[in-house]
């Protein structure tokens, strides 16, 4: 790849771990309810998740789905089926679905299956990162690709968990329930919107 490829793809990583979305309602939702080591456990799981996609994306996922759309669709509404889940849980009880105590190793695996269930990881993979995807690469490069995704959006979201940390002294008794609601029903939002786009 040429220096204006990584570029390019380090921008487009940026982008797409910036771009507010469900794992973002989650890793805040995760900080503000199970505290800061937890929520930045799980940036770490969600970074994890990601160089996973990457790889996999790079290592012939995106030849495998279009061979066999059917695996895309079952992904996809898996991870519509949990959006709806988390979502309707935060709505129902105003309280995240995530065990009472979870520990640090709990949030890390919770990231991560964040990251794997999310229906807008697989389309950016496919969408956007699969371009850069060429046989011809050398195998570091292929592996320096997968590995730099995951480690920016492993920093950017341990930026949101510590945005969450830092504001967690507004979030009261009274406040944290209307709040997970809020995101409970963002979350049941995009669900819906992604179903209909998947349609």
């Amino acid at each position: 790849m040429t220096e204006a490829d990584w570029i390019n793809l380090i921008v487009l990583c940026l982008a797409g771990a910036l771009s507010p979305g469900i794992s973002w309602l989650m890793i805040l939702s995760m900080t503000a309810t199970r505290g800061l080591g937890v929520g930045v456990a799980g940036a770490l799981g969600h970074g994890l998740g990601i160089t996973c996609f990457a790889l996999a994306t790079v290592f012939g996922l995106s030849a495998l789905l279009m061979a066999a759309p059917a695996a895309s669709d079952v992904l996809t509404w898996l991870g519509l089926a949990l959006l709806v889940y988390f979502g309707w849980t935060l709505v129902r009880r105003g309280t995240t679905p995530l065990p009472e105590r979870l520990s640090t190793q709990g949030g890390f695996v919770a990231g991560f299956f964040i990251a794997i269930v999310n229906p807008k990881v697989l389309i950016f993979f496919l969408a956007i990162f699969g371009p850069f995807v060429d046989p011809n690469h050398r195998l570091l490069d292929q592996v320096v690709m997968g590995a730099l995704a995951g480690f920016i959006d492993a920093v950017v979201y341990t930026g949101v968990a510590l945005f969450a940390g830092s504001a967690k002294a507004l979030l009261t008794e009274t406040s944290l329930p209307t709040i997970n609601r809020t995101l409970g029903i963002l979350l049941i939002g995009s669900a819906v919107w992604l179903a209909f786009s998947a349609i």
